[in-house]
């Protein structure tokens, strides 16, 4: 039995080392940079949200007939209408549309934001009564906006 003798060492170069401790450094940095940024993350999505059932709330009172009325705190929305279309008690939840066994409403504010308190009621011809309207949710360092129009009831993001 002749075996052959073997010359080469066995492992990594000095070379293969540095570029992968290189690589792991460069994805560590990009990797961190994604996970840090999850409160501005999780506040623009409540804040999608917000506006979404703004908008939402004034279809249904376009397509329900009967007025529909958002009501925002400093660390939720609700969306209510009123019960038999024509009392101004505003006490039945709105179903959400995605999920019928659930209210409209949102309650998990990100950590740190607040928004605008305040009330916004559409008629049935999907106008908002009242003057137009600035919300905004901010943590002091970012803000997002949106404007309910008085006249026309249109939601604009700013």
């Amino acid at each position: 039995m002749n075996l052959a003798k073997n010359n080469h060492n066995s492992g990594f170069s000095l070379v293969e080392l540095i570029t992968v401790i290189v690589l792991l450094g460069i994805l560590g940095v990009v990797a961190l940079g994604r996970f840090s940024g999850g409160d501005a993350f999780a506040a623009r999505g409540f804040f999608d949200d917000t506006v979404n059932a703004v908008r939402f709330a004034q279809k249904l009172a376009i397509s329900s007939g009967c007025d529909v009325r958002v009501i925002t705190t400093a660390s939720s929305y609700q969306l209510r209408q009123s019960s038999g279309c024509t009392a101004d008690d505003f006490t039945s939840p709105v179903a959400n549309p995605a999920n019928r066994g659930n209210n409209y409403e949102n309650f998990a504010i990100p950590g740190g934001y607040t928004l605008t308190a305040g009330t916004i009621t559409f008629d049935a011809r999907g106008v908002r009564e009242g003057a137009t309207s600035d919300f905004s949710l901010s943590d002091g360092s970012s803000t997002y906006s949106f404007r309910v129009h008085g006249s026309t009831g249109l939601v604009e993001v700013l």
